[in-house]
């Protein structure tokens, strides 16, 4: 049934509505010939007026704009209209018919009681049941199937909506299990341990603090960076530590500029956005000699906009057979797509020598201190 009501286009809508009309007005119009076959048309007009009209106004404006939204009180003052417009018609029938035509004894004497009962008649007490009784048994059928086609149409749409609520969690749960697997390059790790390590061998007190880096990035990997949102200053902190750690794989025969700044460090963003840019600017950017290998990360918060530009020396190598890559990345842009739709701008480019990102991103009002 419910496939029978939405799965058709305007050219089939049309022929619904030709043969359910053929057949609510076929009824009406077999009922007042079996009154008076001659004289009874102009009360068959009066209904086909008042119930195309009542219709088409009930479902195409009041149940969309006042019946779903749950607007009761429009819907009974509307429903009070209606049918008082229908009353009217009905005494304005009742006289052209008698003025005009000369209908039978039977239909003569109904027309009489209408008029004799005036134009507010369908108000009075001792005739508002007989009143009642003709203007649902009019109107009840074709409001009815309305309704129920608005009640079925809200509830596709409401499980519709649901479905894709629960595909968009199930897929912002997938995107977060992606992501924790590749925030961090194993192979940093690794080699951070080794230079710390060294340091700690050699006595350096560099190896100290370096290990509290280490760790520092770690807290915040397993624990911190699982909420929605955090503080600019913990994700300005984690990148200084990392950028720091990094240091120690290169010493000074990278250039590595890091500049972090914001007008207010209590705005919050969505955890782990500038890490996989600045890990894969690490990854691919020394690759070259260490003399032309530098790193450039430059991030700024400034009227509730982040502005993000990270650019490395970058030189193309072949990739063996069967290379995954660019997983981290791909996996930033979906994040920045679930969480930041219409608010961000991501560019990437590689020209010359050179891989530069620029990220804009706007943050959202809850965002902002």
């Amino acid at each position: 049934m419910n496939s029978f009501f939405q799965n058709y286009n305007t050219g089939k809508r049309i022929i619904l509505h030709l043969c359910f009309w053929f057949l609510v007005l076929g009824m009406q119009f077999i009922s007042y010939q079996r009154i008076d076959i001659d004289n009874s048309w102009i009360l068959f007009l009066k209904d086909v007026f008042s119930l195309l009209t009542i219709f088409y106004v009930t479902a195409y404006v009041i149940i969309p704009r006042w019946f779903i939204p749950g607007k009761f009180l429009l819907c009974m003052l509307w429903l009070l209209f209606i049918y008082a417009w229908w009353s009217f018609l009905s005494y304005f029938g009742a006289l052209l018919t008698l003025k005009y035509l000369t209908p039978d004894i039977r239909l003569a004497s109904y027309l009489e009681i209408v008029q004799s009962n005036g134009i507010f008649g369908a108000f009075r007490l001792s005739s508002l049941s007989d009143y009642l009784l003709d203007f649902i048994f009019l109107v009840a059928l074709p409001l009815t199937v309305k309704i129920v086609q608005a009640f079925m149409s809200v509830k596709n749409s409401k499980t519709k909506l649901e479905l894709k609520n629960a595909a968009l969690e199930l897929n912002n749960v997938q995107l977060e299990l992606a992501f924790l697997k590749y925030q961090i390059n194993p192979h940093f790790l690794l080699n951070t341990l080794y230079s710390i390590y060294v340091l700690v061998s050699d006595r350096d007190e560099r190896g100290g603090e370096s290990m509290m880096r280490l760790s520092s990035i770690m807290v915040y990997l397993l624990h911190e960076s699982n909420q929605p949102k955090v503080d600019i200053s913990r994700e300005f902190q984690l990148l200084k530590d990392y950028v720091e750690l990094e240091k120690l794989r290169y010493s000074e025969t990278v250039q590595i500029n890091l500049n972090l700044a914001a007008d207010d460090e209590n705005c919050m963003m969505v955890p782990l956005i500038f890490f996989p840019f600045v890990e894969n600017a690490f990854k691919h950017g020394p690759r070259l000699s260490s003399s032309a290998g530098w790193i450039s990360i430059d991030i700024k918060v400034k009227d509730h906009k982040v502005h993000l530009n990270v650019s490395n020396a970058y030189r193309e190598l072949s990739k063996p057979e069967n290379y995954i890559g660019g997983l981290g990345i791909e996996n930033v842009r979906k994040r920045l797509e679930l969480h930041y739709p219409h608010h961000h701008i991501l560019e990437i480019k590689s020209n010359e020598g050179v891989f530069t990102v620029n990220l804009v991103v706007t943050l959202l009002p809850e965002e902002q201190p």
